[in-house]
């Protein structure tokens, strides 16, 4: 049994979805989440947009007790996304940058910053697990691309390498005990949050549904 089984079944809930009523404003926080194709709106360009299909479908695909369907991200400094943006600019991989600061399909002003939005659709989702599992082996090749990529000082020895060999997911990366690090300022929670995004968009694809990615910076 993997370290990520418990999570695609009932134990998965007591991941809970962080407080979004108390202000983080030194938090960049997101949501990846699977939906209907038919509840999605032909253009998400305000908070209001976002609200109208957010609220219930995100709150439906965390319910799922069966499968991972739902992963909320929350990273001090925007520490992990920073960091994977910087590991991206040393390949060619661009299905993935919508896992960035930047580059989201839509993006408009939101309560705390701006606010990034991506549809995958099945064509992505194909896309986003190939390029995905092809990071993941070329770090697992030379972990040194991490070590170099990023900037905040927050990585020992061999912090990459015991990431990497873990396959654990869940609906909460942080705050969650069986993730090393604090404030989401780890490499651990970064591929915890990787895999388990990973996860959601296999599962996705394996049910025909949309995936919402969000981030808000």
């Amino acid at each position: 049994m993997t370290e990520g089984n418990e999570y695609d079944k009932v134990v998965m809930r007591a991941c809970a979805i962080p407080d979004r009523t108390v202000p983080m404003s030194h938090f960049s926080e997101t949501q990846t989440f699977t939906m209907s194709p038919t509840a999605l709106p032909a253009a998400i360009t305000s908070q209001a947009e976002y609200d109208a299909f957010n609220d219930g479908a995100s709150t439906r695909a965390w319910r799922r007790d069966d499968r991972l369907h739902y992963v909320s991200g929350s990273t001090r400094s925007g520490y992990a996304i920073y960091t994977f943006g910087n590991i991206l600019a040393s390949f060619d991989l661009p299905a993935l940058v919508f896992l960035t600061d930047g580059g989201q399909q839509y993006a408009y002003e939101g309560e705390y910053g701006v606010h990034g939005v991506e549809v995958l659709d099945a064509a992505r989702q194909r896309a986003v697990i190939a390029q995905m599992n092809e990071l993941f082996a070329a770090l697992k090749a030379d972990p040194m691309i991490v070590y170099n990529a990023e900037e905040f000082g927050h990585l020992s020895d061999n912090d990459v390498e015991d990431a990497l060999a873990r396959d654990y997911v869940c609906a909460a990366p942080y705050p969650n005990a069986q993730v090393r690090g604090d404030d989401g300022e780890s490499a651990d929670y970064m591929f915890v949050f990787l895999r388990s995004v990973l996860r959601v968009v296999e599962n996705a694809l394996d049910e025909g549904l949309l995936v919402v990615h969000s981030v808000e910076m």
